[in-house]
């Protein structure tokens, strides 16, 4: 089967010229996502018919001056696309219609942008395997006995298919980042308050944020540049000026500018052996480029595992609190009170990783735990950004494996630890991007990542760009999906 093997500004570039139909290329992704995602089960919905008439009208316009012009896009189910269905991979949200766009979907149907088709995830974006959604579990097309890394699995599994040439996703731990790592893509979290998240439905508010997946750093840069910006109705969204964030990827002399940062903080982690030996090669490849290699210490980051899990369900817990099956959602029948009906319309509809993140968020929110837990892991929190600031004194970026571990089959269970260098970035509100790295021996990718300073993602895609042109990866590979 034909896969779109070239770059979306390409892609774009040719659709506009008339070099290329943009009928041809969705129907491209069409039959893909037809011959692999039975096997592979990305997405949750299609808009084929929709899409083709988007595409066709494309063709017909002599100017085609939108960013993103007849280019086919994913979407996690998380984020509101008006008048279509929107159920965060929940039961609770299976008839929900989202009533307007998520800033991000303006930004993009301003761009021309076409929508493709809704994507798998954890329910609620709460999970790291896309093995928590109600309707159904996500593969590594790699290997599709493997999970795909979660929340936005479906996402990461549809571009690493060639199914699509990118999509979006949203981050609160390294939710894109990680699914980019076991899936051998780009997975890009943005500087909190980059990108509005107006429409995006809300897992931890101090930590969520949307981010792109892609098979390329240049594509993310793009994707970026139409996304990003200001937005009056995310009160966190910083007013800054619009960026092209493709500028200046190409520079030659970017690895020679900059410190790269190890945290020391990596040895007190059992990692993988393979991906041990992969990221030092890396390491090694920055350095002979000209980049000067410095260790950092961050002691405080032996606390991200606890941190992140207290905080993120005390705000898991206030935000579900909304979904109370009486203004919209699922709603029992059968309540004999107020309470019970929201007590029976959970316990139906939610699944048990969401009830358990419920249950623990409301525990350390509770008036006898609130100082002793929420209190003091805001406290440690202060402490973890204080000490990655001073580190940064010594480095312009941090780098470190994507993840510690490589993905694993399903039903089992991944090492806490596992993504302990991706979560820091929520902590922190600090850009982080996944780049494929390499391939193991059993043929499976494995990524690296990059943490920059709050709001240096311009820099951060330039040094990416970067890395991406002298690691051991095949950008042109694709898996093989087989039973």
């Amino acid at each position: 089967m034909v896969l779109i093997m070239i770059g979306v500004r390409e892609l774009k570039t040719k659709i506009c010229l008339g070099e290329t139909k943009s009928a041809d290329v969705v129907r491209t992704c069409f039959n893909r996502i037809k011959e692999v995602d039975p096997k592979v089960k990305a997405f949750l919905k299609l808009n084929e018919k929709n899409s083709l008439k988007q595409a066709e009208q494309v063709d017909k316009l002599s100017v085609k001056c939108g960013l993103l012009e007849g280019v086919p896009i994913a979407i996690k189910d998380n984020i509101m696309i008006k008048g279509e269905s929107m159920t965060s991979a929940s039961k609770y949200l299976e008839n929900y219609i989202s009533p307007y766009d998520a800033t991000v979907i303006e930004k993009l149907k301003s761009a021309g942008a076409i929508f493709v088709g809704r994507t798998n995830m954890d329910e609620f974006a709460m999970g790291g395997s896309t093995e928590t959604s109600a309707y159904q579990k996500t593969a590594n097309p790699w290997n599709i006995k493997y999970i795909p890394g979660g929340s936005s699995g479906g996402s990461a599994a549809a571009v690493s298919a060639g199914m699509v040439p990118f999509a979006l996703g949203s981050d609160t731990g390294g939710s894109v980042r990680q699914p980019a790592g076991f899936c051998g893509v780009v997975g890009y979290k943005p500087s909190y308050g980059l990108i509005s998240r107006y429409g995006a439905c809300a897992l931890a508010s101090s930590f969520d944020q949307i981010g792109t997946l892609s098979k390329t750093v240049a594509d993310s840069a793009l994707l970026t540049s139409v996304i990003a910006g200001k937005d009056y109705r995310d009160p966190v969204c910083e007013p800054k000026e619009w960026i092209d964030y493709t500028h200046d990827l190409d520079n030659p002399n970017t690895l020679k500018t900059v410190k790269i940062g190890i945290p020391k903080q990596l040895l007190d982690y059992k990692t993988d052996t393979e991906i041990t030996k992969h990221f030092n090669n890396a390491v090694n490849k920055l350095n002979l480029e000209g980049a000067e290699i410095v260790e950092v210490d961050i002691p405080a980051y032996k606390y991200v595992p606890a941190l992140y899990k207290v905080i993120m369900c005390a705000e898991v817990s206030a935000n579900i609190a909304t979904f109370d099956g009486i203004r919209y959602g699922y709603r029992s029948q059968n309540g004999k009170s107020l309470n019970d009906e929201y007590a029976k319309s959970r316990a139906k509809s939610l699944g048990y990783e969401v009830k358990k993140r419920i249950l623990f968020g409301t525990y350390v929110l509770g008036a006898k735990n609130y100082y002793r837990c929420y209190h003091q892991a805001q406290k440690v929190r202060t402490l973890l950004i204080n000490q990655i600031a001073e580190a940064y004194k010594k480095c312009d970026f941090i780098f470190s494996p994507a993840t510690l571990q490589m993905p694993v089959k399903f039903e089992d269970t991944l090492p806490e630890e596992c993504d302990i260098f991706l979560a820091v970035a929520n902590l922190a509100g600090l850009p982080g991007i996944a780049v494929p790295c390499s391939f193991t021996s059993s043929g499976m990718p494995m990524g690296v990542h990059f943490m920059g300073t709050r709001f240096s993602d311009a820099k951060t895609f330039q040094v990416a760009h970067a890395f991406e042109k002298i690691s051991d990866f095949d950008m042109d590979k694709y898996p093989t999906i087989v039973n």
